[in-house]
């Protein structure tokens, strides 16, 4: 923590003009030393990468169709070329002179289908038709989608070593780490971007009673997004977004307060974003989170990134902050800043990812923080990372003035510039089944995320304060364990105090398909101590019908909140009617010691794409 200290102290007086500086100098000093590297992605018109996805023992990745039927396509390629079920191959029309050969996803011919081997023999292989976007025809190339390609050499790996590592997910963590691979590994599938429209649009009727006989109405829509590559282009809209307007049906004054379902429904994200493996461009626009600077709030406005060299990336971005589960979360809040990233390396070698930037927050359009932020991930392959995140104000006095009863005025105080908040997280992989790892949690302010929001583990990542350790397994049988224990000490604690965390997941209880998920907490930082305990249970009946019952009970005391406990249960019905339509049904009970309710739900929509039975 001491050289993030010295490191916010170039922040005093207020100059950030001069930590921008230093910021960008120290980026483009860093490109001037060589890593090794893979490319990711092709620069340009449409080049071939770089280092192109190897061959499992340098067999082929492309193959011919050789015979289509109603859904099916047959290619001249099995067990003899290491095939397996499940593997992805995308077809293009085949070239001019006819000739199928290596690297022919790169030359741009047009993209006629997405396919997905469903039976092997030795020589020849059957396809299920994924995606269709032309005429499949005899003779057209098919070429294993790089994943694909990769997952082969990664079957030989391990028939000779029986070693190769598999990445398991980290509650705590890089953010980021994750969602980067899955983009890159997205934008090298779609070289040749095929149109994905997959979604749900529906309107919302339902009730809320709360205690002392309030009651209201609401009326709203409802629309969950899985469109990729929308008409061909590097364009997508995905996300969840559900908006509510209501009225009073009594004569209490005031508005209906927002229940725990409202809350939840603010921390789902759902945007355009534009993202092309050949375009020095990035941007988006909806509620989403800044992608080279997630441990900021989530945003309701948009970001645009553009990369000055094919290492770095020079970003604005703005908007509202409309999350309540984020640290400095205010409902009228707004949001504004500039950044800088460098990425070097690969995600099959020695990586970095690092985002520094400046940034200023404002309450009624009156300036609120000014901070600076640094973002940072080491990583080596699968086995080890270390991530960070940092924010350190500016310093700043108060506009805020008291009149005593003397006559004396009392300004509203001040703050020096240091650091107001800061995580770190080094974690190890060594095999697949079992991680470890160690954090550090630092938060200089109290926070301001909505309390209520506890029992469903939004709010994890802020419950532990000072180092902590966690361990993650997955055992056979899809059973998940996980658990984290640490010590904090505040000013006001006599001795330290054990903080608590337990997971628990099974993929499947018995035999009954029914999903169970359990968490545990205790903890006590420098704004509340308390627990809760929450559980969730979801079964697929049908492939149409689905329920999930989730529910909770937490003791939070805290300054920050008058509800120190209470118990929630809520349940969702989903059942797609017929090919087009689904229906979805949503009740919520909440007892706590300052507010209780009941809240109940209708959504009724139109489904778009995807598969329809």
């Amino acid at each position: 923590m001491s050289s993030w200290t010295i490191l916010g102290g170039l922040f005093t007086g207020g100059s950030f003009a001069r930590a921008l500086t230093l910021a960008l100098f120290v980026c483009s000093f860093s490109t001037c030393f060589s890593f090794p590297v893979r490319a990711q992605a092709p620069e340009g018109p449409a080049p071939a990468p770089a280092n192109p996805p190897q061959q499992a023992g340098n067999k082929p990745a492309v193959f011919k169709v050789k015979y289509v039927s109603e859904g099916s396509v047959y290619i001249d390629a099995g067990r003899n070329a290491d095939l397996q079920e499940g593997m992805k191959l995308s077809v293009v029309e085949a070239p001019p002179d006819g000739v199928i050969a290596e690297g022919i996803q790169y030359r741009g011919y047009p993209h006629v289908a997405e396919l997905v081997i469903s039976s092997v023999s030795d020589s020849s292989a059957v396809c299920d038709v994924v995606e269709t976007k032309g005429e499949l025809k005899v003779g057209q190339a098919a070429f294993l989608a790089p994943e694909s390609a990769q997952n082969r050499r990664q079957s030989e790996l391990v028939a000779d070593q029986d070693n190769y590592p598999i990445l398991v997910t980290f509650t705590y963590g890089d953010p980021l780490d994750e969602e980067v691979r899955e983009t890159k590994e997205a934008q090298v599938t779609r070289l040749t971007p095929m149109e994905r429209f997959r979604g749900r649009v529906g309107f919302n009727y339902g009730g809320t009673k709360e205690s002392g006989g309030f009651t209201s109405r609401q009326m709203g829509l409802v629309i969950d997004a899985d469109m990729h590559n929308i008409g061909g282009t590097y364009w997508n809209f995905i996300g969840s977004w559900r908006g509510n307007y209501g009225a009073s049906s009594t004569n209490v004054p005031g508005a209906a307060a927002l229940t725990l379902t409202d809350l939840v429904n603010r921390t789902y994200r759902i945007g355009f974003t534009y993202q092309s493996p050949y375009s020095r461009v990035t941007l988006g626009v909806g509620r989403l989170f800044v992608p080279w600077a997630p441990s900021l709030s989530t945003i309701d406005g948009g970001y645009f990134g553009r990369k000055i060299t094919k290492k770095v990336t020079l970003g604005f971005f703005g908007g509202s902050a409309p999350d309540p589960s984020s640290w400095s979360y205010n409902p009228n809040q707004h949001i504004a800043g500039a950044l800088v990233n460098l990425e070097r390396g690969s995600f099959d070698h020695f990586r970095l990812y690092s985002t520094v930037g400046v940034a200023l927050t404002s309450i009624q359009w009156k300036v609120a923080r000014q901070f600076a932020f640094f973002e940072n991930t080491w990583s080596w392959k699968q086995y080890v990372s270390f991530y960070n995140s940092l924010q350190a104000d500016a310093a700043r006095t108060s506009p805020l003035t008291t009149v005593l009863p003397s006559g004396q005025v009392v300004s509203g105080g001040s703050n020096p510039t240091e650091v107001s908040q800061s995580y770190s997280a080094l974690h190890f992989q060594p095999t697949r089944m079992f991680g470890f790892g160690v954090n550090h949690n630092y938060f200089k302010t109290l926070p301001t995320f909505n309390p209520r929001l506890l029992g469903t583990g939004l709010l994890d990542q802020y419950l532990f304060q000072g180092f902590s350790g966690e361990v993650r397994l997955a055992l056979p049988k899809r059973i998940g364990l996980f658990a984290s224990l640490g010590k904090s000490k505040t000013t006001t604690d006599k001795k330290n105090s054990w903080n608590q965390a337990y997971g628990l997941s099974l993929g499947q209880i018995w035999k009954t398909g029914v999903l169970l998920d359990l968490h545990y907490s205790k903890f006590d930082s420098a704004f509340g101590s308390g627990k809760y305990e929450s559980f969730s249970l979801s079964k697929s009946l049908t492939d149409a019908f689905r329920v999930q019952v989730y529910g909770g009970h937490q003791n939070f005391y805290t300054p920050l909140s008058t509800n120190t406990n209470s118990n929630f249960v809520n349940g969702v019905v989903d059942w797609n009617v017929g090919p087009r339509y689904f229906l979805e049904g949503n009740f919520g009970w909440y007892q706590g010691a300052s507010m209780s309710y009941t809240q109940w739900s209708t959504v009724f929509g139109y489904r778009l794409g995807g598969s329809r039975k």
